[in-house]
């Protein structure tokens, strides 16, 4: 799914307790357990929020330091929660017809990530004709 997604989990993360008490919207919930699509069992709890839905990274990643910065406090919380083991912001973003796919990420977003708990994933997706006629994401120099 191109766009930025944020990732919260941990074995012992009580989500239900901390969306109760959270004003971040997510559109995932899942609880150990739980069957998966094309897999066996959830094998622990978290949530997914998306950040953003462009796919391209000049505009994705200025909207997730814009989330980040307007939501430090909530995930500076949520990085210190209970059970919180693993957060990640989730880059999907299309595949480009070249010979090496070079990406760049400014230094503004990796420090505000690193500053909050977050890694940092980037997910590349096969392009339909659409997006490599409209250009694609020519995200490889910086932002």
């Amino acid at each position: 799914m191109p766009g930025c997604i944020l990732h919260a989990c941990g074995d012992d993360f009580d989500v239900d307790g901390f969306l109760t008490i959270s004003n971040l919207q997510p559109y995932s919930v899942y609880h150990r357990g739980e069957p998966r699509p094309r897999s066996k069992l959830q094998c622990e709890n978290g949530f997914k929020i998306a950040v953003t839905e462009h796919g391209k990274l000049k505009e994705d990643v200025p909207e997730a330091i814009s989330f980040l910065s307007a939501n430090e406090a909530e995930l500076l919380r949520l990085r210190d929660f209970p059970g919180v083991k693993s957060l990640c912001l989730d880059f999907g973003h299309w595949q480009r017809d070249v010979a090496v796919q070079c990406d760049y990420l400014p230094s503004e977003l990796l420090v505000l990530a690193g500053k909050l708990g977050f890694g940092i994933a980037l997910s590349l997706y096969p392009a339909s004709d659409d997006e490599m006629e409209a250009g694609g994401d020519s995200a490889d120099q910086p932002l």
